[in-house]
C-alpha cells in the first residue's frame, strides 16, 4: 500500500534549518524519520512561491501559488492521483521534527484496519503526530472548503464543518497533555527553543554517548513519542522558554475608580493621568523584546487607561509590526485620536471593560462614563467587529446582572468575555461567585509566558504583585533576558510543587492570556 507523504512548508520561517540536536535541524530530523517509514511512500513538499529553502533531494517540490483552503485540497487531489495511486495521505508540517516512524506505522495500520477516512492523534503534544487521509475523501473536503486562508489546522477545520459525515479514527494518548498547550514545532524562536530543549533532554536521558555529528554520517535515532512524553512529564520546567505575552502600562492613572480593582490600592485610580510612557521608550521596549523573543503579543492597559495617553495614535503606531491588544474602559479617549487609530490597518484587538448594560449598575461599579463607554464600543463594532470584545467581571456584587449583560451583547457578537474575579492573593475581599480552579494545581501560566512592564520599566513578578515587592528587575536598565531569567527559579519552584510568598494564595495561575 503506497502512502503519499505530503509535507506542508507554506510558512517555513527562519528556524526550519537551524540545528536543534547535534547539528541536525528540524528539516534534517524529519527527513530521517520519513526515510525510516516502513511503508512504501513518496514525498511531496508544498512550498510557497519563491521559497529558497533547500529541501531533501528525494522530496518532490510543488509550489502552491494560492494557500487558501480550496486550492490546497485541489492540489492534494492532483497529487493523490499522479503516478502511482496512493492508498493513504500522510499530512505533516516541515517544522515539526519529531515524527516517530513506529508511531506513524501504528497510525497508518489503524487507519486501514478501521477503514477510516481521517485519522489523527489526540492528547499528545502538538507536532508529534501527522494527520492521515483516505484519498477518496478529498472530493467531499473540496465541497466543504472555502476561499479562506488554509492555516496549520486546515484539514481538521474543513472536516469540522460536517464532522458527522466522516469516518474518523482517533488515537488517544494515555497521558492527555492538551492542557499544557505544547507545540513541538520550529515556527518561532520560542517553539524552536522548546524543541531543542526537549531533544537534548531526551538524548541526555536515553543516550549517554550523545548525538553523533552530521559529519560522521551516523544519523541519530528519531525519539519515540512515548520517550518525548515521559521526558516532558519528568521536567515541566522545559516548557518555560521565552515570553509570549507582554503587558505594558503606558499610562499611570485612570478616569474611573472601579469597585473590584486593586488599582485603587496602589495607583491613582479615579484621578486621571499622572504620568505616561513616551512613544520612544515604548518603541524601544518592543524592539528589545522582539530581539529576544520575536512574535510576542503586546498589550497596553494593564492598569492605567491607555486612552489618556497624549500621543495614543503614535504610541499604537510604534507597535505596528506586532500583534497588539488594547484593554480600555472606553472613557477618556480623544475622538480625533480614536479615529486615527481606527484608520490604521495594523493587527489590533480591543477589549472594552464595560461590566454592565444598566447605567445605574455601571455607575455603582465603575463610576461615571456609561454613555461615553457605550458610544466608544459602538464605534469599535462599526470599525472592527471581529476584533472587538466586551468584558464584564463575574463577582457577587454584580452577579445578578451578568446574564443580562451576556444576553444583550450576544445579539451583537460572540466576542464576550466573562472575566473571573481576582481577590489578588487575599488583598481584596473574596467575592468570587464560584471556585473554578483546577482540582490539581500546576505551574503558573503567567510565570511561564507573560511579562508585565510598569511605566518606569519595572517588571513585577506578575500582575498579582501589585506593590512590586517581588520585582524581577527593570527592563530598560537590566535588559529583557536578565529580567526574564530572574523569574525562572520561581517557575522551577512551581514545577516542584512549591509556591513561594504571594504565589501560595493565588488562583490566577490557571488563567491564560493571548
Amino acid at each position: 500500500m503506497a502512502t503519499l507523504v505530503c509535507i506542508r512548508a507554506l510558512e517555513p520561517g527562519p528556524f526550519l534549518t537551524v540545528p536543534i540536536l547535534g547539528g541536525y535541524s528540524s528539516l534534517d530530523l524529519l527527513d530521517l524519520a520519513i526515510a525510516a517509514l516502513a511503508q512504501e511512500h513518496r514525498v511531496v513538499v508544498l512550498t510557497a512561491p519563491g521559497d529558497e529553502t533547500r529541501y531533501p533531494d528525494r522530496w518532490q517540490r510543488v509550489a502552491l501559488t494560492d494557500s487558501r483552503e480550496a486550492p490546497l485540497i485541489d492540489t492534494l487531489i492532483e497529487l493523490a492521483h499522479a503516478g502511482q495511486t496512493a492508498t493513504s495521505i500522510l499530512y505533516h508540517h516541515a517544522d515539526e521534527p519529531f515524527l516517530d516512524p513506529t508511531f506513524v506505522t501504528r497510525m497508518i495500520a489503524d487507519h486501514h484496519r478501521y477503514v477510516a477516512e481521517y485519522t489523527f492523534a489526540d492528547g499528545y503534544p502538538g507536532g508529534l503526530a501527522p494527520e492521515i487521509l483516505a484519498p477518496s475523501v478529498l472530493p467531499r473536503l473540496r465541497a466543504l472548503a472555502r476561499e479562506e486562508p488554509a492555516g496549520r489546522e486546515a484539514l481538521f477545520t474543513i472536516i469540522q464543518r460536517d464532522i458527522n459525515a466522516f469516518d474518523i479514527e482517533t488515537l488517544l494518548a494515555d497521558d492527555d497533555m492538551r492542557l499544557l498547550r505544547i507545540e513541538l514545532n520550529c515556527s518561532s524562536r520560542r517553539n524552536w527553543l522548546l524543541c531543542k530543549r526537549v531533544a537534548e533532554a531526551v538524548v541526555a536521558a536515553t543516550d549517554p554517548a550523545g548525538v553523533p555529528p552530521p559529519a560522521t554520517r551516523q544519523a541519530p535515532a528519531v525519539p519515540a513519542v512515548e520517550t518525548i512524553v515521559s521526558t516532558i512529564r519528568a521536567d515541566l520546567g522545559l516548557l518555560r522558554t521565552l515570553p509570549a505575552y507582554v503587558m505594558v502600562d503606558v499610562v499611570e492613572g485612570s478616569p474611573q475608580d472601579v469597585a473590584y480593582s486593586p488599582y485603587r490600592l496602589f495607583g491613582p485610580a479615579g484621578k486621571g493621568k499622572q504620568r505616561e510612557m513616551t512613544v520612544d521608550r515604548f518603541a524601544s521596549l518592543i524592539a528589545r523584546v522582539e530581539d529576544f523573543s520575536p512574535g510576542s503579543v503586546y498589550s497596553i492597559g494593564a492598569w492605567g487607561e491607555p486612552g489618556l495617553h497624549g500621543s495614543i495614535d503614535d504610541l499604537i503606531g510604534a507597535a505596528a509590526s506586532v500583534p497588539l491588544v488594547i484593554e480600555t474602559s472606553g472613557v477618556g479617549w480623544d475622538s480625533a485620536a480614536l479615529e486615527q487609530v481606527l484608520a490604521r490597518t495594523q493587527d489590533v484587538t480591543w477589549i472594552v471593560h464595560l461590566d454592565a448594560i444598566d447605567e445605574s449598575e455601571y455607575r455603582r461599579v465603575r463610576g461615571d462614563g456609561f454613555l461615553e463607554a457605550m458610544r466608544f464600543t459602538e464605534r469599535l463594532f462599526a470599525a472592527a467587529p471581529a476584533k472587538t470584545y466586551v468584558q464584564t467581571v463575574r463577582y457577587t456584587d454584580l452577579e445578578s446582572h451578568t446574564e443580562a449583560f451576556y444576553r444583550y451583547w450576544k445579539e451583537r457578537t460572540d466576542n464576550i468575555i466573562i472575566q473571573k474575579y481576582d481577590p489578588v492573593c487575599g488583598v481584596l475581599e473574596d467575592k468570587r461567585v464560584t471556585d473554578i480552579s483546577p482540582v490539581h494545581r500546576f505551574p503558573c501560566w503567567h510565570l511561564k509566558r507573560d511579562l508585565l512592564v510598569m511605566i518606569d520599566g519595572t517588571v513585577p513578578r506578575c500582575r498579582e504583585d501589585i506593590h512590586g515587592n517581588h520585582a524581577a528587575g527593570n527592563i530598560f536598565s537590566d535588559g529583557v533576558e536578565a529580567v526574564w531569567d530572574s523569574l525562572d527559579p520561581v517557575h522551577r519552584a512551581h514545577v516542584r510543587g512549591e509556591y513561594p510568598s504571594i504565589c501560595a494564595e493565588c488562583d490566577e495561575y490557571y488563567t491564560f492570556n493571548f
